[in-house]
């Protein structure tokens, strides 16, 4: 017996806490068996064999389940694949100690890995200032959660070092749109963004098609702000039509009335841009106190995803990097042009970016502080800007003076003259050197974004070894160093998922992976050997998809049993083909022929009926209880099945109904009579685990969403709605439409999403499924009282 035991293997806590992590860091690879098996690695050596083959033997069920999860299933299909060679060193006391030992070393250094790159820069934060500046605890806090450290484990690393006393900056008050409309456009168009997959929508011009350069052009605002109004009001009700309606509102409040309005909502697009980039930017001149000219255009990139132009974006990077008092290595300041103000006390000449407005023009001077004198004197070009500011930051009016804007229009300004001579222009008008690493490091992200993780890994290494005792290097060069491990581990799970489909004709799916090869890892090949190339697979997966798309095409509308034979044979060719599935869906089947059903001396009922003309049908047989509800007796392909638990009396009467591809017939009854149509169904069965299995509870509806209570095991539910009566069972014939739902895609979505389309009034029933170790899906055979509610709106 075990001196200790396990706690108790739960699979949603399972696929949360250790599954999400296996795949967050790239795959069994970057894992150990204690972890994958979820066996405490402490404990190892005092647990029994029993225990511990116990609990192997329930991970390896969990993860046959998992094999079709949406999320999870490659790395699951990896993880069954490999059980045999994971588990053996665990089932043995004498190896499970020896691998224990092993496998704690091996966590203890890739801990040490996780905090390198922070030691490296508190060590870097010491030499320079003997002790830690409080000013950079949130930079290294920024530093720590890109090796995954949280707050508390970078402050239980600070705890080592000595914190300088340094007064705390006071905050700048907000003004313009507040803080709370601005949370609230964002969360808009966030879950705008996820109802409507398609381009980023990052503000409210995006919305109506513009960008950050178009803000003036009020009479083309109105005239598409109108526009989408109209297509809003053509929606079906729904959660899509509630989003839209809300984001107009804030269109016609701010965008629509241009002036003010409009310079208040650039300019919190600005404060989100700043306050998103904020942290990055501390991170990235933490330790030299400089921005490195990558790094500076990684930045921009984000500036004009967030929703930005250029300029702006420039604006924003170089005020970020006066409020930190560093400069931009490489950088430019955009054009501009000058305006006098209207003549007044402490009359002062401005200056705004070419083209942009004034609030972007505001973001030269920093986050919403007045320009001194003195450097709204240099932007004129009168006297030296650097003896008037005393410092070259970027954005402080050294770059903007006369005679530093005539030296960057000079032949230094060409993007090869610095890399020709071995020197590069810093923000300030001086030169440095080129660092060896940073040529192979540009060559490296240009190679992943043409999709060569490959040839972008063999820069990363030829920078690497470039860097030497450079700690700058070192910081820039991990990240993408990271980035390359992360997309050729997807590559290999891209390549599995498609060898996967292929090899089961589900070629839709097979395709979605081999495009994403196609995009972003072009030069990775098949990792088995001998294998088909990217290209042979692709040519084979577009055969097979436009072979099924010709035969659906040929296939006769007319008869049925012709075109339902011909549309199943397209299965043969490609299993997941869309339009064939839909087409069978749509397809009548026919009802079976005559019902009968008698005792046998044992009490058992045995019925039997003649076989619907649909070829391939499957029988589903229900019995008629006392109280009008139907109970479901079993499903069958023959046509004949017993009834071992019929009450004794009179035989019961029994309903048969045919389906195919989950398309069902009409009911065929034992005593001759048809199910009435537009009679409601007597009380749903009252057995609260119907097929043996735990049934949802708690049902709500609220904001587009079915909210209830998991059962303990159960992550596959399938709803059924039915718009005149409650839905018998999930195989009810009369139900209006059906849809299955993950715990994973319920935990995302907040809830159950109710199609938008969605007839109203209508009566759901939510029936629990169960995964079977072969892969197959298992209905509850009917809804619990509980797992039922109707729907008045």
């Amino acid at each position: 017996m075990s001196a200790v035991s396990m706690h108790a293997f739960d699979p949603n806590d399972y696929r949360k806490r250790v599954l999400a992590a296996v795949e967050r860091r790239g795959g069994i690879d970057h894992s150990d068996a204690f972890e994958l098996y979820d066996i405490p690695l402490d404990e190892a050596p005092r647990l029994g064999d029993d225990e511990v083959r116990a609990r192997i033997e329930e991970v390896w069920g969990f993860w046959q389940k998992q094999r079709d999860h949406p999320k999870y299933r490659v790395l699951a299909g990896l993880l069954v694949d490999e059980h045999a060679q994971l588990s053996a060193p665990l089932l043995d006391a004498g190896m499970r100690r020896i691998e224990a030992e092993r496998v704690k070393h091996l966590r203890a250094r890739r801990d040490s890995e996780r905090y390198e790159m922070l030691d490296s820069a508190i060590e870097r934060l010491v030499q320079r200032h003997g002790a830690i500046p409080p000013g950079k605890i949130p930079g290294l806090e920024d530093i720590g959660k890109l090796s995954g450290l949280d707050p508390a484990e970078v402050q239980a690393r600070l705890r080592r070092h000595r914190i300088l006393d340094e007064a705390a900056a006071p905050d700048s008050a907000p003004a313009g749109v507040s803080v709370q409309r601005r949370q609230q456009i964002r969360k808009l168009l966030a879950e705008y963004d996820r109802l409507l997959p398609g381009d980023p929508v990052p503000t409210l011009l995006a919305l109506l098609g513009l960008d950050f350069t178009k803000a003036r052009q009020t009479s083309e605002i109105r005239l598409r702000a109108e526009a989408l109004r109209a297509r809003t009001r053509e929606l079906p009700p729904g959660r899509v039509r509630v989003v839209l309606d809300e984001l107009l509102v804030h269109v016609s409040d701010l965008l629509e009335p241009g002036g003010s309005a409009m310079d208040a909502y650039l300019q919190a697009i600005i404060d989100d841009v700043t306050d998103l980039l904020r942290p990055k930017v501390r991170a990235a001149v933490l330790v030299e106190d400089r921005l490195v000219e990558g790094d500076h255009d990684y930045l921009i990139g984000e500036a004009i995803a967030a929703g930005l132009d250029r300029p702006a974006a420039e604006r924003v990077i170089l005020a970020l990097a006066d409020e930190l008092g560093t400069t931009v290595d490489g950088a430019q300041p955009p054009p501009i042009s000058y305006t006098r103000t209207r003549p007044s006390s402490g009359t002062t000449s401005q200056a705004t970016g070419a083209g942009a407005n004034p609030v972007a023009g505001r973001a030269e001077a920093g986050t919403g502080s007045a320009e001194s004198a003195d450097t709204a004197q240099s932007r004129t070009g009168a006297g030296n800007s650097g003896a008037n500011t005393g410092s070259s930051r970027t954005s402080s009016g050294a770059a903007y003076a006369g005679s530093g804007a005539d030296e960057g229009r000079g032949g230094t300004d060409s993007p090869d003259h610095g890399a020709a001579s071995g020197y590069r222009r810093t923000s300030g008008g001086a030169q440095a050197p080129v660092r060896p690493w940073e040529e192979p490091l540009k060559a490296a992200r240009a190679a992943l974004r043409a999709g060569h993780p490959r040839a972008a890994a063999s820069n990363v290494a030829q920078a690497q070894r470039s860097v030497g005792d450079d700690s700058l290097g070192a910081t820039s060069v991990r990240p993408i160093a990271e980035l390359v491990e992360r997309v050729l581990a997807e590559a290999l799970v891209r390549w599995r998922g498609a060898r996967v489909g292929c090899a089961g004709r589900r070629y839709v799916e097979a395709l979605d992976h081999l495009e994403y090869l196609q995009r972003a890892a072009a030069d990775v090949p098949n990792p088995e050997s001998g294998g088909p190339s990217l290209e042979e697979l692709t040519a084979q997966a577009r055969t097979a998809l436009a072979e099924a798309d010709r035969l659906f095409a040929a296939a006769p509308a007319a008869p049925v049993a012709a075109r339902m034979r011909a549309l199943r044979a397209i299965f043969d060719i490609c299993a997941d083909h869309a339009d064939t599935t839909a087409a069978l869906s749509m397809l009548p089947v026919d009802a079976p022929g005559q019902v009968t059903a008698n005792r046998k001396p044992d009490g058992t009922v045995v019925i039997a009926w003649s076989p619907s003309t649909t070829e391939q049908s499957e029988y589903r047989v229900t019995r008629l209880q006392p109280d009008g509800s139907w109970r479901v007796v079993g499903r069958t392909r023959g046509t004949a099945l017993e009834d071992g638990a019929a009450m004794a009396g009179p035989v019961p009467v029994y309903g048969v109904v045919a389906s195919v591809s989950g398309r069902a017939s009409e009911v065929t009854r034992s005593d001759g009579q048809a199910r009435p149509q537009e009679a409601t169904p007597a009380a749903p069965d009252e057995d609260p685990t119907p097929g043996g299995m735990p049934a949802v509870r708690d049902l709500a509806e609220r904001a587009g969403l079915l909210l209830f209570e998991w059962p303990t095991g159960i992550t596959e539910v399938m709803v059924v709605a039915r718009a005149d009566a409650p839905p018998v069972d999930p195989d009810d014939a009369r139900a209006d439409r059906k849809w299955k739902v993950t715990n994973t895609r319920y935990e995302i979505d907040g809830g159950a999403k109710l199609p938008t389309d969605l007839l109203r009034p209508c009566h759901l029933g939510v029936a629990s499924c169960r995964r079977e170790p072969t892969g197959a899906l298992t209905v509850a055979a009917g809804f619990a009282p509980a797992a039922r509610i109707r729907l008045d709106r």
